[in-house]
């Protein structure tokens, strides 16, 4: 379970950036906060928290009832040669849970790992409710049907407490954390980024964010740092607006499309490029 879980972490660090270090830092400092603690950034007037207001949601997005524009698309993955190692496919929905909807967002990796990943949060607060990461004893992708995961990792989110069950051959693992108020799972990024007017995010900005299965929390800075015209791989131009994101332990990037469909074109992770090259929204269940 460790071998398969160092792949994942070590896929997804790099080192942080340097002007994040030059910026005054706090602990968060709760009773029982330790060993999922969390450094924050102190708010400036160049700094601000980022509220994700309903407000923010494209049109085509609002509406979960009528009108919500689920998705599908490919994305290439790439390591810092540029060679092509694999393909994630992600999918965006409505899900109903307790007499509610909510937003669902799957991710199906082919590398570095053959897995998939599903977060589930509230529909207008995106608070996250569930996330779980399925890893299964698989040299590629795509995953056969009835296959059966190697491993099974499941966060639920109870108010300030996030708990997390881990099921691997037979042995069953438990642990819980706390984690701020107003934290987003950090497998929902890419929808947050694909629903969200990111062009009206503040220049920097600080999001709380839970990782469950590193067993930490995040202040992590955006930097919005404007409109740039990309090629993806569907051999399209895209003028995108350009987010780059530093954890306490690694950084990302997202390319943002600034029209409809407002699709992610490219995001970084790790030593790992992702970068759009179908889009199967028009597709069957």
């Amino acid at each position: 379970m460790l071998s398969m879980l160092s792949r994942i972490v070590a896929a997804l660090s790099v080192p942080l950036l340097a002007a994040l270090i030059l910026l005054v830092v706090k602990v968060w400092a709760q009773d029982g906060a330790q060993p999922g603690s969390l450094s924050e950034i102190a708010v400036s007037d160049d700094v601000q928290m980022l509220e994700l207001e309903p407000s923010l949601f494209h049109p085509e997005y609002a509406d979960m009832a009528a009108g919500f524009a689920p998705r599908r698309l490919v994305y290439i993955v790439q390591d810092t040669e540029g060679v092509v190692r694999g393909r994630l496919k992600v999918s965006m929905s409505v899900a109903a849970a307790e007499g509610e909807l909510h937003r669902e967002l799957v991710k199906e990796y082919a590398y570095p790992f053959v897995g998939r990943s599903r977060v589930v949060v509230e529909g207008l607060s995106l608070a996250p409710v569930e996330c779980s990461l399925k890893l299964y004893d698989l040299q590629s992708g795509p995953i056969p049907d009835g296959a059966r995961p190697a491993e099974t990792w499941v966060a639920e989110y109870y108010y300030d407490l996030v708990a997390v069950s881990i099921e691997a051959e037979d042995v069953g693992t438990f642990f819980s954390f706390r984690h701020p108020m107003k934290a987003y799972d950090l497998e929902e990024l890419y929808l947050l980024f694909s629903q969200l007017a990111v062009e009206r995010f503040p220049r920097l900005s600080v999001l709380l964010v839970t990782a469950p299965f590193r067993y930490r929390n995040y202040a992590v800075l955006i930097e919005r740092l404007g409109r740039e015209t990309i090629y993806a791989a569907d051999a399209e131009k895209h003028v995108c607006e350009h987010l780059r994101l530093a954890f306490s332990d690694s950084t990302q990037e997202f390319f943002v499309e600034t029209l409809p469909p407002h699709r992610v074109v490219k995001f970084t992770a790790g030593q790992l490029t992702y970068t759009l090259i179908e889009d199967d929204t028009a597709y069957e269940e």
